[in-house]
């Protein structure tokens, strides 16, 4: 009986610890995510429209999401290709998760989302159908991260020093 007792209380404790936690199954992790494409790579994805990539995900902002921001560098390919601000540094600030705890990041002003769709200890995939970077004086950006607007494009991030995202 009071082994039973006892399981009871710790499994209690364990829900109420858990409850007032601001996590969930699908949380995406904090930290600094980079990818840099080499001309290889973007010879070989004509379409794509990104030479580089820096994501920070930081503390929390509420019980359900954490501040983000997205770095872009655009590459002069794609539907991007001539236009005056390929080269330059477009940055996004981001609100990741949601009260459903889905794996979003999400561009305020309907400027789109992205999607994590992997995670683990060496970095992440997410995908985007729609999400701008740059910011301007209205809501919105300058630039769609999709290769073809309304389909999926995936990208890759390794885990790299938070140091790497230092300034953002």
């Amino acid at each position: 009986m009071a082994v039973r007792i006892f399981g009871f209380l710790a499994g209690a404790a364990a829900l109420v610890l858990s409850t007032a936690m601001p996590a969930s199954a699908v949380d995406i992790r904090p930290g600094c995510y980079q990818r840099v494409y080499s001309d290889a790579h973007l010879r070989s994805h004509p379409r794509q429209v990104v030479k580089s990539v820096r994501l920070l995900v930081g503390g929390w902002m509420t019980e359900v999401a954490r501040e983000g921001r997205i770095e872009v560098v655009p590459a002069n390919q794609g539907h991007v290709r001539g236009q005056p601000w390929v080269g330059a540094r477009l940055q996004q600030f981001l609100i990741c998760g949601t009260e459903s705890g889905a794996p979003y990041c999400q561009v305020e002003c309907d400027g789109g989302r992205m999607e994590v769709t992997k995670q683990d200890g060496q970095g992440m995939v997410f995908r985007t159908r729609y999400m701008v970077v740059g910011n301007t004086t209205e809501c919105g950006g300058v630039m769609d991260m999709a290769e073809v607007p309304g389909a999926y494009t995936s990208y890759r991030l390794y885990r790299v020093a938070d140091s790497d995202c230092y300034g953002m």
